[in-house]
């Protein structure tokens, strides 16, 4: 009986056991980096899929940084197709590759200008929150320009477009003077009653680092120079899912400073008054705090900003062992803070009349019963809110100097 009942309870676990009934090998898929949506003729949708190239990459990387050496040796490999909706542009993919998309390893989602002002992201983002190979911490853009040679800009760093842009965007923290969104964050705003998405721009701009001199030795078997640079510059925001306008990099940072996503950057502020000359704060932290209060019918909302700093550069000479120097340094940077995030707040307020800074959101958590009624007009309600800013700065560190050297005369 003991053998007997041993042996049922092993073919009862061997038959439960699920196995790799759906394994796919990984040589005969086609692995995707990045993905564009572009809008093509007669409503149509038209895909970009960029797709790592094995055999170039086998090969070494030397050889094929960014196609300049010809395609066969490029790292990547794009292919576009069109079709009446995204799943079956990709789809119609399948005829013209001979391995199965897989998009578990996709970076950035590129989505035109074009496709965001006249249509609307709402078809597109069904598809990519549908798939489950799409992962939710994907980071999504806005394309400025042409989508083809957007993901087809040669480098020199790194082997893709797709690793290009993702380097630039882990970078952002150096400057803080754009709003790049994950997918899923993305989405959430843009299913929400209170705040409005954004995202950040991406773009070609001219490679000033390109000589002439160059371009006439490149018969001579140089390797060439990338004439166009990627550039991520603003941000795009959106009013339910079509784009309402852009802010430059100036709003854009207002616009973290305000939702408490500064993490750095570079604050550049005029010497004290009668010394001329400018002076770099490196930003250290920051740390936002928003309150709503309702008062006489009206709305107001209180910004309340701490954010410490270090003094990276100054190009007038300070006695920075005097308090007082700080102090007053402390202040100029306070003031330049605060029109940073005026600049946002008139831009999103009085132009594009879109609340992508959370004020609904926060109204909503503060004031749960007079949102119910308040929703319904938000639109119009938000350009009427009353912006309180408060800024403390503080400057922590100066350098390895107190005093810039001078030059001394005879």
């Amino acid at each position: 009986m003991i053998r007997i009942l041993l042996t049922l309870l092993l073919l009862g676990v061997i038959a439960t056991q699920q196995g790799c009934w759906d394994h796919r090998e990984v040589e005969r898929l086609g692995i995707v980096m990045a993905t564009g949506v572009d809008l093509a003729p007669e409503g149509r949708v038209r895909v970009i899929v960029q797709n790592i190239n094995p055999g170039a990459l086998g090969k070494g990387m030397a050889g094929g940084m960014g196609g300049i050496t010809g395609t066969s040796n490029k790292p990547y490999l794009n292919r576009s197709i069109e079709g009446e909706t995204m799943f079956d542009a990709i789809r119609e993919l399948s005829r013209q590759t001979p391995r199965q998309l897989f998009f578990a390893h996709n970076q950035v989602i590129l989505i035109s200008e074009k496709l965001v002002r006249e249509r609307g992201v709402r078809e597109v983002m069904d598809f990519f929150e549908r798939n489950p190979q799409i992962r939710r911490t994907t980071w999504l853009l806005v394309g400025k320009g042409d989508m083809n040679a957007l993901m087809d800009e040669p480098g020199r760093l790194e082997g893709s477009p797709a690793q290009r842009i993702f380097g630039i965007i882990s970078e952002r923290e150096l400057s803080s003077q754009y709003a790049a969104q994950r997918l899923g964050d993305f989405l959430e705003t843009m299913e929400s009653e209170s705040t409005q998405p954004y995202t950040a721009v991406l773009e070609r701009i001219p490679n000033k680092a390109v000589t002439e001199e160059h371009k006439n030795r490149l018969a001579e078997g140089h390797i060439a120079e990338p004439h166009q640079n990627m550039i991520i510059n603003g941000t795009a925001v959106f009013r339910r899912d079509k784009m309402a306008g852009w802010l430059n990099s100036k709003e854009s940072r207002g616009l973290l400073w305000i939702r408490g996503k500064v993490k750095g950057g570079i604050i550049e502020i005029p010497g004290p008054e009668g010394k001329g000359g400018s002076i770099s704060l490196e930003i250290l932290r920051s740390k936002t705090k928003m309150k709503p209060e309702l008062r006489d019918g009206s709305i107001y909302m209180s910004v309340s900003i701490k954010e410490e700093s270090n003094l990276g550069e100054a190009t007038v000479p300070l006695d920075l062992t005097k308090p007082e120097i700080v102090k007053e340094l402390e202040d100029i940077q306070n003031q330049a803070i605060r029109k940073e995030i005026e600049s946002a707040l008139t831009r999103a307020q009085q132009d594009l009349r879109v609340d992508v800074f959370g004020f609904g959101e926060a109204v909503h958590r503060q004031y749960p019963r007079q949102w119910k009624e308040m929703k319904k007009n938000w639109q119009d309600l938000f350009p009427a809110v009353q912006v309180e800013v408060e800024v403390d700065s503080k400057i922590r560190r100066t350098g390895m100097i107190t005093k810039p050297p001078e030059p001394k005369q005879k």
